[in-house]
């Protein structure tokens, strides 16, 4: 069992410093650079403007870091033609479960889609987290995933109230 839980712990290390590696994309076509083209959801504010103040307005356990555009289809399942812009934060040391993800869809399938993504990505995370670190258990099971109109939130913290607040 120990050598089990010291295996998971090294993946984890190594799946973490690979996300960190990653780095910004934010020339990408898609991705989640900052531009001054960006939309504005129903709040008057950009999907991306929603994740940067989701990772400041709440005190997370882990350090957090934005996600490589090249990564949102490898631990999300999205795709470039389901949304205009997105941002992702992660945790940088694997661990805890905590993650911020804001996305505006290109039209309402693509929304529901995004939304389908985000709840499997919680369910994976449970599975991922359960033995290893069940005490993380809690904030997947209250995981905060809003849609409004083409955009769609997700953020896993301690504080879903403050979450739920800053989505609007």
């Amino acid at each position: 069992m120990k050598k089990k839980i010291a295996l998971i712990l090294a993946v984890m290390t190594i799946f973490g410093c690979g996300l960190t590696a990653c780095g910004d994309e934010s020339s990408s076509s898609g991705g989640s650079g900052s531009s001054a083209s960006q939309s504005e959801g129903e709040s008057g504010k950009s999907v991306i403007e929603v994740a940067d103040e989701l990772k400041n307005g709440i005190e997370f356990k882990d350090q957090l870091n934005e996600l490589g555009h090249g990564m949102y289809d490898k631990l999300y399942g999205l795709t470039d033609d389901m949304y205009k812009e997105g941002k992702i934060y992660i945790g940088s040391g694997g661990a805890t479960a905590e993650e911020i993800a804001c996305f505006e869809a290109k039209d309402a399938d693509g929304a529901a889609k995004i939304k389908e993504c985000f709840e499997k990505r919680v369910e994976d995370q449970k599975k991922a987290f359960e033995n290893y670190v069940p005490e993380e258990l809690d904030k997947l099971g209250s995981a905060v995933i809003v849609t409004k109109g083409n955009s769609v939130y997700m953020c896993i913290s301690n504080d879903d109230a403050k979450a739920k607040e800053i989505i609007g």
